[in-house]
C-alpha cells in the first residue's frame, strides 16, 4: 500500500500532466487571435510612429504623448495605458499571437513564484509537494477566470489587469527575498514593480499594498530591516496618487464622481458585504473551485502534520491574520463601489485569482498554526484531527452536488468548442481577409464583410454599417482609411469581383 508520500508523489505527476495538457486548446488559438476594438484605439499613435520610421524612440514617443492625451481626457491608469500602446498589432498585423503566450507565461511565472517562496523556503516543503498545489492553484486560475477574453487573449484587457495582478505578486516576491537575504537589490527591484504597479488598475494596486503591509508587519519583530520595503510602497502610493488625480477620472466619472471619506467609508463596508455574498455565489454557481481547495487542504494538512514533527514554525494571531486575507479579498471590490461605474471584465478576474491566492494563504496559515498546536515532542498527535479527512471530502461534495457546476464555464471547453465547430477557422480566414482589405493601399474608403461579433474566447468587436460607429472610426484611424463599413458578408460577396 502506498504511503502518503508515494501517494502525493504521483498525484502530482497527474495534476501536472492534465495542467499542462489544459493548456494546448488556449495556445492553439493563439495563433487565431486577433487585436480589437481599444486595441487599435490606443496603438494609433505608436503605429504610425512605427510604420512611418521604424525607430523604437519615435514609438516611446507617441506611446507618452498618448498616455498624456488619455490622462487628461480618460483615465489615469498611467503604466496602464502606457502598455496599451504597445499591442502587437502596432507593429505587425501578424504579432498578436504572442498576446495568450505572454500572459500565460506572467500568470504561471508570478503565481509559481510566490508560491516556491512560501512553500519551499519558508515552510520547507519538498519540489514535488509544492508542484501539487502550484499546478493545482493555475490550472483554477486559468480555467474558471470569469471573463476569458479579459485573463488571456485580449491584449487590452490582459494588459490591464493580467499584467498587473502578475507585477503585484512579483513586488511581493521581491519583499520574500529580502526577508531571506537582506540584499538591497531586492529593495531595488520592488520599487520597480511597485511604482509600475501604482500606474495600473486600482484593484491590483490596493492588493500589492495590502500585501506589502501585511508583510511588513509580520517581519518587523525579525528585523527592523524590513522598514526598507517602505521605499517600494511608498512609490506605489505616488504613482498611484498621480494615476487618481488624473483630469480624466473626473471627466469619466461624470458629475457624480467625487472624493469624500464619507463615500470611501461607504465603499469599505459595502465592499465587506459584496465580499461575503461573493464567496456564496461562487460556492453555488463555481463549485468546483471550493471542492478543489476543500481537497487541497485535506494534503496540505498531511504535508503540515510531517514539517510540524521536524521543523520549529509559529503562526501567531492566526484568526486576525485570516480576517486580513479575507479583507484584502473584500478590498478588491472597492474600487469598482467607490467609482460607482460599470466595471470591465478584467474586474471579477482579479476578484477571483485574488480569492483563491487568498483562500490558499489562509489555510496555509491556518494549518501551519494547527500543525503547530498540536505537535508534541517532536510528533504530531494526529488523533485530534482524524475525522478532518472524511469531513473535507463529505463537504466538497456536497458543494458540488448543490452547485451548479458547468463544465461549459471552463477556458478549455469554450476554446474546443470554438474550435471543434471550424468557428475558429472561419474566424481567421475572416480576419486575414478584413487585414488585406485594409491594408490595401489603393482603397480609401473600405467596405467590409460582415463578421460575427461572438467568437468564443476571443475578443472582437465587429465594424457596423454605421461609419461613425465607434469601432468603425477606430479602425479608420489606426488603418488611415476616409472611411470603414460593414455590409452583410452575402452582398459583399456578390457584389465582389
Amino acid at each position: 500500500m502506498l504511503n502518503n508520500k508515494a501517494y502525493r508523489k504521483y498525484l502530482t505527476y497527474i495534476i501536472t500532466i492534465v495542467f499542462l495538457l489544459s493548456l494546448l486548446p488556449v495556445l492553439y488559438l493563439a495563433g487565431i487571435d486577433r487585436a480589437s476594438g481599444d486595441d487599435w484605439g490606443y496603438g494609433l499613435l505608436t503605429h504610425r510612429a512605427w510604420m512611418e520610421s521604424h525607430s523604437l524612440f519615435r514609438v516611446i514617443q507617441a506611446a507618452l504623448l498618448t498616455v498624456r492625451n488619455y490622462y487628461s481626457s480618460w483615465q489615469g491608469t498611467w503604466f496602464s495605458i502606457f502598455l496599451f500602446t504597445l499591442q502587437p498589432e502596432a507593429f505587425s498585423y501578424e504579432m498578436y499571437w504572442i498576446v495568450p503566450y505572454i500572459m500565460l507565461s506572467l500568470l504561471i511565472g508570478s503565481v509559481s513564484c510566490l508560491l516556491y517562496q512560501i512553500m519551499v523556503r519558508f515552510l520547507h516543503m519538498s519540489v514535488k509537494e509544492f508542484l501539487l498545489f502550484d499546478m493545482s492553484i493555475l490550472f483554477l486560475l486559468i480555467q474558471f477566470a470569469p471573463h476569458k477574453k479579459s485573463a488571456v487573449f485580449w491584449y487590452n484587457g490582459t494588459a490591464h489587469y493580467t499584467v498587473p495582478f502578475a507585477i503585484a505578486l512579483f513586488g511581493i516576491v521581491c519583499f520574500l527575498r529580502f526577508v531571506q537575504a537582506w540584499k538591497m537589490r531586492y529593495v531595488a527591484g520592488a520599487a520597480v514593480w511597485m511604482t509600475l504597479l501604482g500606474g495600473t488598475n486600482y484593484l491590483a494596486a490596493i492588493f500589492g499594498c495590502l500585501g506589502f503591509l501585511f508583510l511588513g508587519i509580520f517581519f518587523y519583530k525579525r528585523s527592523r530591516k524590513v522598514l526598507w520595503m517602505g521605499i517600494p510602497l511608498v512609490l506605489e502610493m505616488i504613482g498611484l496618487l498621480i494615476s487618481a488625480l488624473a483630469p480624466g477620472n473626473a471627466r469619466r466619472g461624470g458629475e457624480t464622481y467625487e472624493i469624500t471619506a464619507g463615500r470611501m467609508l461607504w465603499a469599505v463596508l459595502e465592499s465587506f458585504r459584496q465580499g461575503i455574498e461573493g464567496v456564496i455565489r461562487m460556492g453555488k454557481e463555481q463549485p468546483v473551485t471550493l471542492a478543489a481547495m476543500i481537497i487541497l487542504a485535506v494534503l496540505l494538512w498531511d504535508i503540515f502534520q510531517e514539517i510540524a514533527a521536524r521543523e520549529h514554525m509559529e503562526f501567531p494571531l492566526p484568526g486576525i491574520v485570516i480576517f486580513y486575507f479575507f479583507g484584502t479579498y473584500c478590498a478588491m471590490y472597492w474600487p469598482g463601489i467607490f467609482a460607482g461605474v460599470e466595471v470591465s471584465g478584467g474586474v471579477p478576474n482579479t476578484i477571483y485569482w485574488v480569492f483563491v491566492l487568498m483562500f490558499m494563504c489562509s489555510m496555509l496559515y491556518g494549518f501551519g498554526w494547527l500543525a503547530a498546536k498540536y505537535a508534541q515532542g517532536g510528533n504530531v498527535n494526529k488523533n485530534n484531527m482524524r475525522y478532518v479527512y472524511a469531513g473535507s471530502v463529505l463537504a466538497a461534495m456536497v458543494i458540488l452536488v448543490l452547485g451548479r457546476s458547468n463544465l461549459k464555464d471552463t477556458t478549455d471547453y469554450m476554446c474546443l468548442e470554438y474550435i471543434m465547430t471550424g468557428q475558429a477557422e472561419d474566424y481567421k480566414e475572416q480576419m486575414e481577409q478584413f487585414t488585406q482589405l485594409l491594408t490595401d493601399e489603393t482603397v480609401e474608403e473600405a467596405v467590409l464583410p460582415s463578421i460575427n461579433d461572438w467568437q468564443g474566447p476571443l475578443m472582437h468587436m465587429p465594424v457596423t454599417e454605421d461609419p461613425e460607429a465607434w469601432t468603425n472610426q477606430t479602425v479608420k484611424e489606426f488603418f488611415g482609411k476616409k472611411s470603414v463599413v460593414s455590409i452583410p458578408r452575402k452582398e459583399w460577396e456578390a457584389g465582389s469581383p
